[in-house]
């Protein structure tokens, strides 16, 4: 099990963008439901595990419940504040502010790289 205190050694950085590998997700233990696997990330991430919405997975017949990981904080609201008064943001800041992951209702986990 990855505790808070190993989290960095599963980043990586390009650029100005701070992102969890493929080696975190392998890391990760099997999750048999959504609850669970969301749980054990909110444990790891706290606030900065930020759920967005669920959609009908169409070919696997379950729930995908997506989340984003904020990474930078101020570029993620300086963004969503663009977002919510504009309708959009321009810009890598806020698109490298944070990292999207799917967990479905079996606890399956799909990352963004």
């Amino acid at each position: 099990m990855i505790n808070k205190d190993e989290l960095d050694r599963f980043y990586t950085i390009s650029g100005k963008r701070k992102m969890l590998s493929r080696q975190f997700e392998e890391a990760l233990p099997r999750f048999y439901s959504h609850v669970e696997a969301k749980e054990c990330l909110k444990s790891l991430f706290g606030e900065d595990l930020v759920y967005l919405g669920s959609q009908e997975d169409e070919e696997d017949d379950q729930v995908v419940y997506c989340y984003t990981i904020v990474h930078d904080r101020p570029g993620w609201e300086e963004g969503t504040r663009k977002m919510k008064e504009t309708g959009y943001a321009s810009g890598s800041d806020f698109i490298h502010s944070s990292q999207d992951i799917q967990i479905y209702e079996n606890g399956r986990i799909w990352m963004v790289y």
